[in-house]
C-alpha cells in the first residue's frame, strides 16, 4: 500500500517539476507522513526488515557507553553535558549506553538524553525502552541546547538520502528518477560549477578525458554535509564528541543506493515506502564538513578495529558463563558478527568529531 502511495506521489511531483533528485525521492520514501517507511511499526528486529548492531548484542551499546565516558573524562567532566542519539530506532543503544554509564560514570549517566527522531511510532517504542531516563525528542539538531554534547549516530547518515551524477563522456550530469510505465533512472542537466564543487568533483572534471569512463557515477548527500557541519560547529563552540558508526567508505564514487525488506535486498524504487532505502556513507564528506566548521575529524576506522581496541573480546570473556554453554555460544557468535570481516567488521566504519587538538583515543590508534 505504501509503495502505491509513493508511486502516486512521485508521478504527481514529476508531472509538476520533472524527474526527481534522488535525495528528495529517498526522503519521501522514508519520512513522508502519509507513506514513509519509518512511520511504520516493527521495522527493526527479527520480525521486521533488518537488525541493527545494538540489537545483535548489549556489548555494542555498553562499549559505546564506556567510550563516551572516557571522552567525557578527557574533556574535563563538564557538569552540564548532554547525551544524544541520532536515529535511535527502538532505543536499545541509548538504554545500553545508560546501563554502562550507571556503573562506570554515575554523574555522566544522569545527563539529559536528547533523541533526534521524526517517527511517532518509533518515539512510542523509545518511551517504553527509555522510561527510566529523562528524554527530550527533536525532529532535527537545531533545537539541541548550547551545552557540551556527547552524541552517537549508528546507521543514521546512511538514510539521509543521496544525489547522484553520471559522466556522459564529456560532462557530469544529474542522475534523476523518472516515471513512465515504471520507474527509471535518467540523465539530467549538466552540473554547474557550484554543484561540481558540492559533489567534490572539480578534480574529477579536470581529469575526465584521461581517467573517467562513460557511465561513471558519483554521489553527494546534502543533508550529510549540512548536519555534519552543524554538529561540528556545536562541538567546536561548546565541547563534546560525536561518534559515527555506519557502513561506508572514503570516497563518493559508485552507485551505492540499496533497499532491504524482510531481511532481503529488493529493488529500491518499486518497493519505496515498504522498504528501508539507504546508501553507503561518504566519510570524506563528513570529514570535509567537520574540518571546514573548525572541529577535528578522526578516522574512519573499521568497526572491527574500533571494538577490538576498546575491549569487546575482553567484555565477552567477562560475560561468559562456564555453566551455560548456550550463553557462551551466543556471546561469541555476537562478537563474530560485530567484528568479523565476513560480517559487519569491515563493512561498517567508525568516525569521531571532537574539538581541535592532538592525540588519538582508544579505538582509533594505529594497529
Amino acid at each position: 500500500m505504501s509503495s502505491e502511495k509513493f508511486r502516486e506521489w512521485a508521478k504527481k511531483e514529476i508531472s509538476k517539476t520533472g524527474p526527481l533528485h534522488l535525495s528528495d525521492a529517498i526522503s519521501a520514501a522514508l519520512t513522508h507522513p502519509d507513506f514513509g517507511y519509518y512511520h511504520s511499526e516493527e521495522i527493526i528486529g527479527s520480525k521486521g526488515d533488518f537488525i541493527t548492531a545494538p540489537e545483535v548484542s548489549q556489548m555494542f551499546g555498553e562499549l559505546v557507553g564506556a567510550f563516551l565516558a572516557y571522552i567525557w573524562e578527557q574533556s574535563g567532566r563538564p557538569a552540564n553535558s548532554l547525551l544524544c542519539e541520532f536515529g535511535p530506532g527502538r532505543g536499545t543503544l541509548s538504554a545500553d549506553i545508560n546501563s554502562a554509564l550507571a556503573q562506570i560514570s554515575p554523574q555522566f549517566s544522569g545527563s539529559p538524553l536528547h533523541l533526534i527522531e521524526t517517527s511517532n511510532s518509533l518515539r512510542e517504542i523509545q518511551k517504553t525502552t527509555l522510561k527510566r531516563q529523562t528524554v527530550c525528542w527533536h525532529n532535527d539538531f537545531k533545537k539541541i541546547p548550547n551545552q557540551p554534547l556527547f552524541a552517537v549516530a549508528n546507521e543514521f547518515f546512511d538514510a539521509l538520502g543521496v544525489n547522484q551524477a553520471i559522466f556522459d563522456g564529456t560532462d557530469w550530469r544529474h542522475r534523476l528518477l523518472d516515471f513512465h510505465t515504471q520507474f527509471e533512472l535518467v540523465r539530467g542537466p549538466i552540473l554547474s560549477n557550484a554543484e561540481l564543487e558540492a559533489f567534490n568533483a572539480i578534480s574529477l572534471k579536470n581529469q575526465n578525458s584521461k581517467n573517467q569512463e562513460n557511465g561513471t557515477i558519483i554521489e553527494y548527500s546534502p543533508k550529510t554535509a549540512q548536519i555534519s557541519a552543524e554538529i561540528a560547529l556545536h562541538i567546536k563552540q561548546f565541547g563534546g564528541a560525536f561518534l559515527i558508526i555506519d557502513y561506508g567508505k572514503s570516497n563518493q564514487i559508485g552507485d551505492t543506493i540499496q533497499a532491504v525488506s524482510n531481511h532481503k535486498p529488493v529493488e529500491p524504487w518499486s518497493n519505496a515506502g515498504n522498504a528501508d532505502i539507504s546508501h553507503w556513507v561518504d566519510f570524506d564528506c563528513i570529514k570535509r564538513s567537520s574540518e571546514n566548521a573548525g572541529a577535528r575529524f578522526i578516522g574512519p576506522v573499521s568497526q572491527s578495529q574500533f571494538f577490538t581496541q576498546i575491549g569487546i573480546k575482553q567484555r565477552a570473556e567477562m560475560l561468559a558463563n562456564s555453566q551455560n554453554p548456550e550463553i557462551n555460544r551466543a556471546l561469541f557468535a555476537a562478537v563474530d558478527r560485530l567484528i568479523s570481516p565476513a560480517h559487519m567488521g569491515n563493512l561498517f566504519q567508525v568516525g569521531l568529531i571532537i574539538p581541535a587538538g592532538e592525540g588519538l583515543p582508544p579505538g582509533f590508534q594505529a594497529e
